[in-house]
C-alpha cells in the first residue's frame, strides 16, 4: 500500500472529501445477495474501508458490519464519526480478515482491490464467507469521467481540463496508470467464484468546485506529486482555471 494512505493528514482529507458509494451499486449488490441467501442478513465485512465512506451504508442492511483497513490513521478517522452500534472498525489487511470461518454473508471492497495480493485475498474471502455468501468489488473508473453543464461547450472545456490535470500533470505519479486501473476492474480481475457478474453503472453527482479540489487532493497521484514539488500549488491553479472557464467562458 502506498504510504500516502497511512498519514493522518491524508486520512482527514479522505473522510472529508471522498464520496459515498453510488446507491445503484449498493442496490445491485444487495439484489445479487438476495438471490443467493435468505434475509435477514447477519454480517458483512467492508475490506479496505478507508475512513468509512462505504461501511455505514451496509449498516442499514446487516445486523453487524466490520470495516477494516491496513491504515491505522484511516481507521481512527472512521471511528471518530461512527455512531452506529452495529458497525465496528479495526486495523487489518485484506489478506487477513479478522473474523471466523464461514461467518460472513457479504464481503465488499470499494476502489481498493488493485492494491491487494489478489489471490491471497480471494483465498481469505473463501474462508470467511458463509455458504452462498457473496463478494462485491466495485470502483469508479477513471476513464470516461466527464462534466455536465447546461452549456455543452463549457462542459467540454471543464472535462478537458480535468483530463489534462489527472493524466498529463499527474501522469508520472500514478501507481496504476488509468488504463491498467480500469482494465483491472472491467476485465482483468480473476475471480474464481462460480457465479461472477460484472456491471457498469452510470453515476451522476452534483459537486461543488471546493469539493472537487478537495477530492483531487485525496488521490494518491496528487499526494505523490506534492511530496516531490511542495512549492507547486497546482490545485489552486486548477481551481482558478475552472472559475475562469465557468464564469468568463474563454
Amino acid at each position: 500500500m502506498t504510504s500516502a494512505f497511512t498519514e493522518r493528514s491524508h486520512a482527514v482529507l479522505y473522510r472529508k472529501y471522498r464520496p459515498k458509494p453510488c446507491s445503484m451499486v449498493i442496490d445491485k449488490i444487495l439484489d445479487f445477495l438476495k438471490e443467493k441467501r435468505k434475509t435477514p442478513f447477519i454480517s458483512a465485512v467492508d475490506v479496505a474501508c478507508g475512513s468509512g465512506q462505504s461501511t455505514p451504508v451496509l449498516g442499514e442492511y446487516f445486523d453487524s458490519v466490520l470495516g477494516c483497513d491496513i491504515s491505522e490513521a484511516q481507521i481512527n478517522e472512521a471511528t471518530k464519526t461512527n455512531t452506529a452500534p452495529n458497525i465496528k472498525y479495526c486495523v487489518a489487511d485484506a489478506e487477513h480478515i479478522p473474523v471466523a470461518d464461514n461467518s460472513v454473508d457479504l464481503v465488499t471492497c470499494s476502489d481498493a482491490a488493485h492494491w491487494f495480493d489478489f489471490p491471497a485475498f480471494c483465498k481469505e474471502v473463501d474462508r470467511v464467507l458463509k455458504p452462498f455468501g457473496c463478494l462485491a468489488i466495485y470502483s469508479r473508473l477513471r476513464n470516461g469521467q466527464k462534466f455536465l453543464h447546461e452549456n455543452a461547450q463549457i462542459a467540454a472545456k471543464l472535462t478537458d481540463l480535468f483530463i489534462k490535470f489527472r493524466y498529463d500533470t499527474l501522469k508520472d505519479y500514478w501507481e496504476f496508470p488509468v488504463k491498467i486501473h480500469d482494465d483491472i476492474y472491467t476485465q482483468d480481475l480473476q475471480i474464481h467464484f462460480s457465479d461472477c457478474q460484472r456491471h457498469v453503472v452510470d453515476e451522476h453527482s452534483d459537486i461543488s468546485l471546493s469539493e472537487l479540489i478537495g477530492y483531487l487532493e485525496t488521490v494518491s497521484a496528487y499526494q505523490n506529486y506534492h511530496k516531490e514539488h511542495p512549492e507547486d500549488d497546482i490545485l489552486k491553479d486548477l481551481q482558478d482555471k475552472y472559475v475562469q472557464i465557468t464564469f468568463n467562458f474563454v
